[in-house]
């Protein structure tokens, strides 16, 4: 059985497609009226020993950068309903940069390794 050949449309429209889901995974999708306020993200950092010098939303997710308690650079996404690290990154000296993911179900606690060190609390 032979199959008609793709169209230059119908192969652009699923590259597309394709594309769409592979970016879609490091966005949170929470409803809006489930999202802890940005006092929550601010105690978490607090208690994990972040400085934020910036909080914002990027792709439904919180977005924290600042710097650990050791000092380095943090990028972290939380899920903004259960404040759960979606995705860490850590300078380690210099330029080079450690990256860590979560799944969604993953625990923020002070235990866990993306969370960074536990200060306090």
């Amino acid at each position: 059985m032979r199959h008609p050949p793709l169209t230059p449309t119908l192969a652009f429209a699923m590259l597309v497609l394709v594309g769409q889901s592979v970016l879609a995974a490091d966005d949170c999708d929470a409803p809006a009226d489930s999202w802890q306020p940005r006092s929550a993200v601010h105690a978490l950092a607090q208690r994990n020993g972040w400085q934020v010098e910036r909080l914002k939303i990027d792709d439904g997710c919180y977005e924290i950068k600042g710097r650990d308690a050791e000092g380095r650079r943090i990028k972290a996404k939380l899920d903004p309903a259960t404040l759960q690290v979606v995705e860490m990154k850590r300078e380690q000296g210099g330029r080079q940069r450690e990256r860590e993911r979560e799944g969604k179900g993953a625990p923020v606690s002070p235990k866990s390794p993306a969370s960074g060190p536990a200060t306090g609390s």
